[in-house]
């Protein structure tokens, strides 16, 4: 009877101890929501509120502003265009190193961290200044072309051409780091080895074995690299180009209720970003039989 007893009773103080630690992940989970939910349910409350109860006509202001959605469409391209050649420029290289060049994965690690160190503004002087009085310097890049194609002087100074390069340069870290990790955790050389011995090209291999494979990190990368761009503000403000925080700054000056509804639908935009590219990563048709594909065919 008291053998009996023990045995029931163990599985007892087993599941009572394992209840005690969930509630204990309950609270913390429920303290971090609450920490990051009442900032923007406070925010919300008062870009709601008017003083005579709740009014929703901060956010009639804001639609009906044309300037909300003309810098949005600016941000949103420039956010796109700048995370579309980030990744473009940087997973072949990263392919590349990776594969080909692997003593020079110290230089790129330094060459990721170099935006660190230099402030934005400092950038943005010093790519005023080159390309603002240095007619030289674009005529050596162009390779002679830009004289001969237009009569007068070739300006980039505030456009959103020279803007977007420098998104480019002071996004490279957090692009360079999520697809350099990924091509580290996969076994780059031997996937790469069993697609050239069966007769695959270097860009067929990149483009229908390694990218699948590393799929996870550029989208990480791209998320951050959109992410950083919507919210950028000293390099726009410096160009003088009238982007979408730029807007949210002037507005918070002038109207701290419509700044606030505002905050809450970059939040919301924000948001959807990344739920969107969250279901783009899970939902990838056949994704990982191919991956278990490619081990097999590596592994022989």
């Amino acid at each position: 009877m008291v053998q009996a007893a023990r045995n029931i009773n163990l599985p007892i103080s087993k599941d009572r101890s394992t209840r005690q630690g969930f509630g204990v992940d309950k609270v913390v989970l429920i303290l971090v929501l609450l920490y990051l939910t009442v900032p923007l349910g406070a925010t919300l409350i008062f870009g709601l509120s008017t003083g005579n109860g709740i009014n929703f006509n901060t956010y009639h202001q804001v639609f009906t502003d044309p300037d909300f959605s003309q810098t949005l469409l600016l941000s949103f391209g420039l956010a796109l265009a700048s995370t579309f050649l980030t990744v473009l420029l940087v997973t072949p290289t990263a392919y590349w190193v990776q594969l080909r060049l692997p003593r020079a994965r110290p230089m790129m690690d330094f060459l990721a961290l170099v935006p660190f160190a230099v402030p934005a503004i400092v950038m943005a002087f010093g790519l005023i200044e080159v390309y603002g009085t240095n007619n030289t310097l674009i005529n050596i890049i162009s390779l002679g072309l830009v004289p001969l194609l237009s009569n007068e002087p070739f300006n980039v100074v505030n456009t959103p051409q020279l803007l977007v390069c420098a998104y480019v340069i002071i996004s490279l870290p957090f692009v360079f780091r999520p697809i350099d990790n990924n091509l580290r955790a996969i076994n780059t050389k031997v996937l790469s080895e069993a697609a050239y011995s069966l007769g695959s090209g270097w860009w067929r291999t990149f483009l229908t074995i390694i990218i699948p494979n590393i799929l996870p990190g550029v989208i990480s990368a791209a998320l951050l690299t959109f992410s950083t761009v919507m919210g950028e503000f000293t390099l726009a403000s410096l160009f003088g180009i009238y982007t979408f925080p730029i807007y949210l700054n002037g507005t918070g000056q002038n109207d701290a209720h419509k700044a606030a509804s505002l905050t809450i639908l970059s939040f919301i935009l924000t948001l959807i970003c990344v739920l969107g590219i969250i279901l783009l990563v899970r939902i990838r048709p056949g994704s990982r039989g191919k991956e278990d594909r490619l081990d097999i065919v590596a592994a022989k």
